[in-house]
């Protein structure tokens, strides 16, 4: 399996990393939802796909194996969020482990982006589009 060292213990990512048979990059994925709770479980919601080589009717490269990737965050210690808007699209998304537990980076696209730190983290998946 091809994870970034520090995550392979994460719970999620090796079904993540199973669902596309590779470790995705996020890179024009949309998020659905955010919820943060003061103390306990926080969660954000992501739908990516994975686009393939083959042009559609429209002349847009095709899409497949669309998923919602749920990211439990466990005790947000710090967070610097901006542009939230109508469409929230990411240009990728890194998980990183701290010091004190886990950077989750949302890069820059249109709307929301920046970063938020949690004790833990772990995924679920929801097969399908949002």
């Amino acid at each position: 399996m091809m994870l970034p060292v520090d995550l392979r213990d994460v719970s999620g990512t090796a079904e993540l990393h199973d669902w596309f048979g590779y470790w995705p990059d996020f890179h024009d994925a949309e998020i659905v939802s955010l919820h943060l709770n003061r103390r306990g479980e926080s969660s954000l919601r992501i739908h990516t796909w994975e686009t393939t080589r083959e042009v559609d009717e429209k002349g847009c490269y095709a899409q497949a194996k669309h998923v919602v990737v749920e990211f439990i965050l466990e005790n947000v210690s710090d967070l610097s969020l901006n542009g939230f808007n109508h469409q929230n699209v990411v240009f990728g998304l890194a998980i990183e482990k701290t010091a004190s537990g886990f950077r989750l980076t949302l890069e820059e696209c249109y709307g929301m982006a920046g970063t938020i730190e949690a004790d833990g983290i772990s995924l679920r998946l929801r097969p399908g589009r949002p």
